[in-house]
């Protein structure tokens, strides 16, 4: 699909009969718009459509958005109505995960790492069955190091991999906010490389920890203090405390719909990801004892079992805080 300036919005339509269900119970469609925006900050929003939130920043002299989602109807349009008087044209990807990605043609120009690019229109889950996402939309590479200014507002960019190579956060030093999309949140870290890896990622993090109070990530809004924490328990692990993880564990869940069926129709919980069909694949791999901690239910933080050595993982939980790792990635290998 080619995309041009203004194109539609795509047809989700083979989405239909797959409903989702927001936290106050409402359900629709996937295939219906659905936007729900939240001032959090002085010229600030987070806005919710389906997959992990936007966020929507407002300089003197222009609107920007950071992350497209995977929702039905025009995300732009919607962001645009919450500052009418300020041209709308630019978006900003924290990283190429689809939940991150799909509306990203509805802008003129999307800036991106250049580790991103090739895999920001990879679908998942239920949004494997869609065709042709429009993927020649102008793009525009960031690096460490670039601000992005904003008249009367700059956004520092910081280049960390952790959730995901070619991963992007943006510093607002004004309203002291770290938007991080999935590399931070306040639910649990999740050290998916070394653990001495993400105790530097961590560091780097803490090292203008004095610029910003709270993480605008993809999932919510936390309390930056969680990179405090996190950094204190990496700190711990390597200091000769690997083995204090749990391998049973009961593990971070997120929000699931109230039914999984209603008329013949399977149920999503908005914004959440879809684990339905995680706890077969769990059970055999041989992981039916881990699930009696999650009440049968997959989820993301069992994901990770199923990787090639993924039973060797642990969560520990200190520092008001959870922390996951595996017990074979302490250390880099050399």
């Amino acid at each position: 699909m080619q995309w041009k300036k203004g194109m539609p919005a795509l047809d989700l339509s083979a989405l239909h009969d797959i409903l989702v269900e927001d936290d106050e119970g409402n359900m629709q469609p996937m295939d219906q718009p659905y936007f729900k925006a939240k001032q959090v900050a002085p010229g600030t929003w987070q806005v919710l459509s389906d997959g992990d939130h936007s966020y929507v920043i407002e300089g003197d002299d222009e609107v920007i958005v950071i992350d497209s989602g995977c929702g039905a109807g025009n995300i732009r349009e919607f962001c645009q109505s919450l500052v009418p008087g300020k041209p709308l044209t630019r978006l900003f990807n924290t990283h190429n995960h689809f939940d991150h990605t799909m509306n990203n043609y509805q802008f003129e120009v999307v800036y991106m790492s250049e580790k991103s690019y090739a895999g920001r229109c990879e679908t998942f889950g239920d949004f494997e069955v869609l065709k042709d996402i429009p993927d020649d939309y102008p793009v525009v590479f960031l690096k460490d190091g670039d601000v992005i200014n904003l008249k009367g507002r700059a956004l520092e960019v910081f280049a960390i991999d952790e959730h995901r190579e070619g991963s992007l956060q943006f510093l607002d030093r004004r309203e002291r906010i770290l938007f991080c999309g999935d590399e931070l949140n306040g639910n649990f870290f999740d050290s998916q490389v070394s653990v001495e890896h993400s105790y530097r990622n961590l560091k780097r993090w803490a090292s203008f920890r004095d610029a910003y109070d709270t993480l605008c990530a993809g999932n919510g809004i936390h309390d930056a203090a969680y990179v405090d924490r996190y950094l204190a328990t990496a700190a711990y692990i390597l200091n000769g405390h690997a083995h204090e993880g749990q391998e049973f564990y009961t593990p971070y869940m997120d929000r699931s719909p109230s039914v999984f069926e209603k008329d013949g129709k399977r149920v999503r919980a908005r914004r959440s990801p879809n684990m339905e069909g995680l706890s077969e694949a769990l059970r055999a791999a041989g992981f039916e004892e881990h699930l009696k901690y999650s009440g049968g239910k997959g989820c993301f933080c069992y994901m990770r079992k199923l990787c090639d050595d993924g039973i060797f993982d642990r969560q520990l939980e200190i520092n008001d805080c959870r922390f996951c790792y595996y017990l074979n990635k302490i250390w880099d290998k050399k």
